[in-house]
């Protein structure tokens, strides 16, 4: 009896933990003035962030040129997109991090 209601409130305090990091998400007025004062905050880290988005998205867009264009094959385009589409979630990781104040990883 005492594990469940452990459990319970475990269960509880994670669906809060949850629904607040939902609201962080939201795109309503508060959480826009919120992610407005974090990269004002972070202006460094949010325009070092944003470069290398940037960049990795305009070398995405390159590599799949030189697939249509038939310079490299399909085995080289594979293991190049997927490295590329991992260093893109890792830095969207570091995005919601900022934007929800957390150090959550692949």
């Amino acid at each position: 009896m005492v594990f469940r209601l452990t459990e319970e409130k475990d269960s509880a305090s994670i669906k809060k933990s949850l629904d607040d990091t939902v609201h962080k998400l939201e795109q309503d007025q508060s959480s826009s003035k919120s992610w407005r004062s974090t990269t004002a905050d972070n202006r460094e880290q949010w325009e070092e962030l944003k470069s290398k988005i940037k960049e990795r998205q305009r070398a995405l867009k390159e590599l799949v040129h030189e697939k249509k264009s038939g310079s490299i094959g399909q085995g080289e385009f594979d293991t190049k997109f997927r490295k590329l589409q991992d260093e893109l979630t890792e830095l969207e990781f570091q995005v919601y991090n900022m934007r929800l104040g957390t150090d959550i990883s692949m």
